[in-house]
């Protein structure tokens, strides 16, 4: 399934912190890991030619001299865990090189640690992590800086999160999150979010309407036995089922991964338009904002 791994840093981004989830994708697959590394260097002097053009090399030969020895430190840690390490660096552009780098090197998952990942929302569309789920084809997984609140205790990926819209779900994401964690020998938990009993309101063209306790009530148990029945076409891990009351979706999920001890939620991608129009696009974006546990994005066909 994952032969080849990316390791994206730009080292400020506490990248030692891939290193647990890395060495337990290696038990299970030993993949060749390339850490990849877009030194700025001259990049912004591509303008100079002639003689000039010789200034560009020495600024790169600095920039790779001062980023080789952080770069070989996270080598030799996933080294000393039994993962099968390369480094790779090149000029440019992260996002240009490493989308590059995603299909010259024949990568089968992405791995992305995350710091000060505060203005996702406000620059989605720049954002390198945020274009690399949307526009590569492979998974990709997120380790944010709040996974050192469990690093310690982390184990691998036996308990896996499954958010779910309940819409279209019967297709190939629900199956390759199936097969994934056949792999990893993990169990899937399905997980549905809606708004507290009290507080469901139906939207009608003379507005919005408070819906009945005992309506409620009757939508929550068909939401339940659609869950369950969801939960139960999924035939080879053990699979579990929980519905969730909170009025922002982002939120319920997180609060309950913590609750219960997920080690890996599975979002899906986001669109290339506002995320926050879907409900799973809010929970998407939330989790990979703040989540404590790696957060993999996976594709409908992205596993091969």
């Amino acid at each position: 399934m994952f032969d080849r791994i990316l390791l994206l840093t730009d080292l400020g981004d506490q990248p030692e912190l891939t290193a647990k989830p890395i060495a337990a994708l290696a038990k299970t697959f030993d993949p060749k890991v390339i850490l990849f590394h877009a030194i700025r260097g001259s990049s912004d002097l591509f303008y100079l030619q002639g003689d000039a053009s010789q200034v560009r090399k020495l600024i790169d030969d600095k920039a790779q001299a001062e980023a080789m020895p952080k770069l070989q430190v996270l080598v030799d840690h996933l080294e000393a865990l039994g993962v099968n390490t390369g480094i790779v660096t090149r000029v440019g552009s992260t996002f240009d090189l490493a989308a590059r780098a995603v299909k010259e090197l024949d990568i089968d998952l992405v791995v992305i640690p995350q710091e000060g990942y505060a203005d996702f929302s406000d620059r989605i569309s720049g954002s390198t992590t945020a274009r690399l789920i949307r526009e590569t084809t492979v998974p990709v997984l997120t380790i944010n800086h709040s996974f050192s609140q469990r690093q310690e205790s982390w184990q691998g990926f036996s308990r896996i999160l499954y958010p779910t819209s309940l819409a279209r779900e019967k297709g190939p994401r629900l199956n390759e999150a199936e097969v994934f964690a056949g792999e990893l020998g993990g169990d899937l938990e399905l997980v549905h979010v809606i708004d507290p009993i009290q507080e469901q309101i139906l939207e009608t063209p003379e507005g919005e309407v408070l819906l009945p306790k005992d309506l409620n009530y009757r939508v929550r148990c068909r939401m339940e036995a659609n869950l369950s029945d969801l939960a139960h076409s999924v035939t080879t891990v053990p699979c579990r089922w929980r519905l969730l009351e909170d009025s922002k979706p982002g939120s319920g999920v997180m609060a309950y991964a913590d609750r219960c001890g997920a080690d890996l939620i599975i979002v899906p991608p986001l669109d290339s338009g506002d995320t926050r129009t879907t409900v799973l696009g809010n929970v998407a974006e939330h989790v990979i904002k703040h989540a404590r546990v790696p957060v993999l994005t996976l594709k409908p066909g992205s596993l091969r």
